[in-house]
């Protein structure tokens, strides 16, 4: 199946706030403490989950408590994608390896216990979730993917072939570190500014480069986490 690349989120009328977090690696109670210091307002508010939200932490039992809400909107990054292989692949396989070694093993343990349905239950949900998210406000178009933007143009993901997808868009979008390593200025075109996780920064802060804020602060390791007002 072809999986959803592009959610429009038009909230130019919308009258709350809108943030920004990624990379959560199960660690939802760094989250909490966003929600907190903002003063979150669940009825009005929106937040927007640059992918990562599961593995290397250790409240995965807790995912769809704080990701399955209707003020949360949430892309598919790398670690979701090896969950959606991992599953299609019956646990067995490169993905499972890849994702196992990468803070995983809590899902193996769950399939060694029978714990089948739960499973399924994230699986169904991941497969639902797009590749990137575009955000227009008053004043401006945000994009959203978990690394990289294919071909560094924001057009390209409205008219992608199933066949680039596959050979080249997917890794790009999930996996690619190439603009932050070579410490790129570039401006990715047909969009103001982009937003990202995937690596984290060197600062362990957001860094902007170009036109692309790198947002993953290392949650895992750093516990901490970016929480960014976009509009």
């Amino acid at each position: 199946m072809k999986p959803y690349i592009l959610k429009t989120l038009d909230l130019r009328e919308h009258k709350g706030r809108v943030f920004f977090t990624t990379d959560l690696h199960a660690h939802f109670y760094l989250l909490e403490k966003k929600y907190e210091e903002v003063d979150f307002d669940f009825q009005n508010d929106i937040l927007i989950v640059g992918g990562d939200c599961l593995d290397r932490g250790l409240q995965n039992n807790l995912f769809f408590d704080y990701i399955d809400n209707p003020w949360v909107h949430c892309i598919r990054g790398n670690h979701e994608e090896l969950f959606i292989q991992t599953v299609f692949d019956n646990f067995k396989g490169p993905a499972a390896r890849c994702l196992y070694e990468n803070g995983g093993e809590w899902v193996f343990k769950l399939y060694d216990k029978g714990h089948y349905d739960f499973l399924k239950l994230i699986y169904d949900f991941l497969v639902k979730l797009p590749l990137a998210i575009e955000v227009i406000t008053e004043n401006e178009k945000i994009g959203v993917v978990h690394a990289q933007v294919p071909k560094n143009n924001w057009n390209s993901l409205y008219k992608m072939s199933n066949r680039y997808l596959e050979d080249f868009g997917m890794s790009e979008l999930q996996w690619s570190k190439e603009n932050y390593d070579n410490r790129s200025e570039i401006i990715i075109q047909g969009v103001d500014r982009v937003l990202v996780g995937h690596k984290p920064t060197k600062s362990l802060e957001i860094e902007v480069l170009g036109n692309t804020w790198y947002c993953d602060l290392g949650s895992f390791f750093s516990k901490k986490i970016s929480f960014l007002q976009i509009k």
